[in-house]
């Protein structure tokens, strides 16, 4: 692959860096990345640029890649390779659970179940904050390859969890158990959340509350997951390349929170530019729609005010934009199986939370 002449890195987007990075790691272990290319139906020649390319494609040709550098290092190590059923039965499980929490305790069991092809991950929790690490189980030392390796599994894991809660993350910190050497050697791009070296364990921590909240989504739905990886989904510069449904939420929770009010789908367009159909389109296309944009917003909200704040039901009813506390208290139950009191009751115990990220 050529090496892209473009500016490196004010104006070059994070996606195509880390493609960049991977791709080229890539073909100094396997020789050609046509097949990488091959599986999202394109050409070896198309990737000489890759700012031409989507970042849905950037996102699955360095899922792809990834996995394969990380088999070649289990077997190196002597380890078994981590199988397509393997995975499938992890994200099965993760779906049928209740909480966030019961989420991430199914995947530790999981990845044990499956002699920790994906490595080991442990969930702890020091007050207001929780902590997800993960260990590699692989044998060596460290290298650029291995430190890229675990900073896209690590926001795989993220984006998952956050697309299970249907709520991108907050990240306080991500750690790496990898020298700035090392990860200075990726000559990446400043990244969307402040890393930490030499920790000892890879992973991110995070708010505790939300280890508490709803998973929403269900197994008919994992083939329809957008990419939600943070290293091809992050800054402003890539706004336009982001998935239609993450600038449609973008817009429809920046009204919600600020006017307490949910604009219109005529609106939401008017923004982006282009037409109606074109954008129903193209959620349609990302497994979704307007409507389930906006609940995903009120739920996600609602969630918030009910554990920070002391408002009343009626008082958050409004602020979310329903016409009366009944109707939110129906959406409520249909959210959680609970009533909004018994949530917030079942919440109190918890410290209450920072303020949540635009």
């Amino acid at each position: 692959m050529v090496r892209s002449t473009e500016p490196r890195h004010s104006e070059w987007h994070l996606a195509e860096s880390v493609a960049e990075r991977v791709l080229a790691i890539y073909a100094d272990v396997f020789g050609s990345t046509a097949p990488l290319f091959r599986h999202v139906g394109r050409t070896e020649d198309e990737g000489l640029s890759l700012s031409n390319l989507p970042v849905t494609d950037l996102a699955r040709i360095t899922s792809r890649a990834t996995n394969e550098l990380a088999g070649r290092d289990a077997l190196l190590a002597g380890h078994q390779t981590l199988r397509p059923c393997d995975w499938r039965v992890v994200l099965y499980s993760l779906t049928g659970a209740r909480t966030l929490r019961e989420a991430i305790m199914r995947c530790c069991e999981c990845f044990e179940a499956i002699d920790w092809r994906c490595g080991k991950m442990t969930l702890r929790t020091h007050g207001d904050g929780a902590q997800l690490q993960l260990q590699a189980i692989r044998s060596g030392g460290s290298t650029p390859a291995r430190c890229l390796i675990d900073l896209f599994g690590m926001m795989e894991i993220h984006g998952l969890l956050g697309w299970l809660i249907d709520l991108r993350i907050p990240v306080r910190h991500a750690c790496l158990s990898h020298s700035a050497d090392v990860f200075g050697a990726l000559d990446l791009p400043e990244l969307p959340f402040p890393v930490r070296l030499n920790e000892g364990w890879s992973g991110f921590d995070f708010s505790a509350a939300l280890l508490d909240y709803p998973v929403v989504r269900t197994g008919d739905e994992l083939d329809r997951r957008p990419v939600n990886n943070l290293l091809f989904v992050s800054g402003v510069r890539e706004a336009d390349r982001q998935p239609a449904e993450m600038r449609v939420r973008s817009i429809a929770m920046a009204a919600l929170r600020n006017a307490g009010r949910l604009p219109a789908f005529g609106e939401i367009v008017s923004s982006l530019g282009g037409s109606e159909a074109t954008l129903r389109r193209q959620l349609a296309r990302e497994g979704t729609s307007y409507r389930q944009v906006r609940e995903s917003c009120r739920r996600e909200l609602a969630l918030h005010l009910l554990r920070r704040s002391d408002m009343s039901i009626e008082e958050i009813a409004v602020r979310l934009d329903y016409c009366d506390s009944d109707a939110f208290r129906q959406a409520f139950r249909t959210w959680t199986g609970d009533s909004p009191t018994a949530y917030r009751q079942g919440s109190a115990a918890i410290v209450r939370e920072p303020e949540m990220e635009a």
